[in-house]
């Protein structure tokens, strides 16, 4: 039976949705209020049992309870790339009824977001979110169809391959060097010469860097998975110079815009343009590429889960390969020698 219990200073709600599921749920500090949330729940129910949806609800409070349900059970950096999509996009755009959302209100989101000169690629990640949120709204019985089904993510521009070439990278390195945290130069060569994402450099500690074989263990990836990067010389030898902190972590940065600015401004004292932090990735493997290394081996050292990421990569691939095939020559004709008499 439905009913109210309370349970650390708050009353809870017990009930069973439409499918007999049963669920417990925090409602409110007072008693009269969690009676009405309650009630409120269980007339929702009821009209989801006999097919009657709740017409007047609105995107805001759905997308409000799509996060609570949603957003703990995913990765903990995807579910703050969605929470951002959601709160700074999707809610304040689509301000009506969940049932209002079409696919022409999603195209008018569309070309609302490149008047903004948001990317193709950045929209098609928001309208993902949308998509997501809008298949939970069909399974939770809160809408009959999905009103987006037939929409399909704009044909995005080649990933971005931008990467220093070797006289960048030294006056790089002596402008980090120059910066007023001692942190930016290691974190830059660590960038340069493992291929580690930003997120992923900064959450390293010390304890996650084997010192003997060479290896950093990533806890988290972008991909939510536990990665192991091995490391060269150079960037062993950058983490050794750094100091001993009492919380183990090696680069202290308050968070990824912080760095980001650090470098920024070390770029511009370099005379490096157009490059961004990201981009001491692509030019780890823009310089594996054309050092030979094989996609599957590039695959693996960039932790790509999609083999057409490292394609772009590709080109560089075919300079290595033409470079090895004219270096080897084989029954070519030789120069005639003349035949002297002595």
């Amino acid at each position: 039976m439905p009913g109210l219990f309370r349970k650390n200073g708050a009353y809870w709600i017990d009930f069973h949705d439409a499918d007999g599921v049963r669920h417990r749920r925090k409602a409110a500090a007072s008693k009269r209020v969690a009676l009405e949330v309650l009630n409120h729940t269980l007339d929702q129910v009821a009209h989801q049992e006999i097919g009657i949806l709740d017409t007047s609800m609105s995107f805001a409070a759905f997308s409000k309870e799509w996060e609570r349900r949603v957003l703990p059970k995913i990765g903990a950096n995807t579910a703050t790339r969605w929470h951002g999509i959601v709160v700074n996009h999707l809610r304040p755009f689509f301000n009506g009824t969940l049932k209002a959302i079409s696919l022409a209100r999603v195209e008018d989101y569309i070309a609302k977001r490149l008047e903004e000169n948001a990317t193709k690629a950045t929209i098609n990640r928001e309208l993902s979110c949308l998509r997501h949120m809008m298949k939970r709204a069909l399974a939770w019985k809160n809408l009959t169809r999905n009103p987006i089904a037939e929409w399909r993510p704009m044909k995005e521009a080649p990933g971005r391959t931008r990467f220093a070439s070797e006289e960048e990278i030294d006056r790089l390195i002596d402008a980090c060097a120059e910066s007023r945290s001692p942190y930016l130069r290691p974190f830059v060569i660590l960038a340069l010469n493992g291929g580690l994402r930003r997120g992923e450099i900064l959450s390293l500690t010390r304890a996650q860097i084997d010192w003997h074989n060479c290896t950093a263990t990533i806890a988290q990836t972008k991909n939510s998975e536990q990665g192991h990067v091995p490391l060269n010389e150079t960037a062993m030898a950058a983490l050794r110079l750094l100091p001993i902190r009492i919380d183990g972590r090696l680069f202290p940065f308050k968070d990824g815009h912080t760095v980001s600015r650090a470098f920024r401004r070390a770029c511009n004292r370099a005379n490096v343009s157009d490059f961004r932090l990201h981009d001491c990735r692509h030019t780890f493997a823009s310089y594996h590429a054309l050092a030979g290394t094989q996609q599957r081996g590039l695959q693996a050292l960039l932790r790509h889960r999609d083999t057409r990421m490292t394609m772009r990569y590709s080109h560089l691939t075919d300079v290595y390969l033409r470079q090895a095939v004219d270096a080897v020559n084989l029954g070519a004709d030789k120069p005639a020698t003349a035949n002297v008499n002595t």
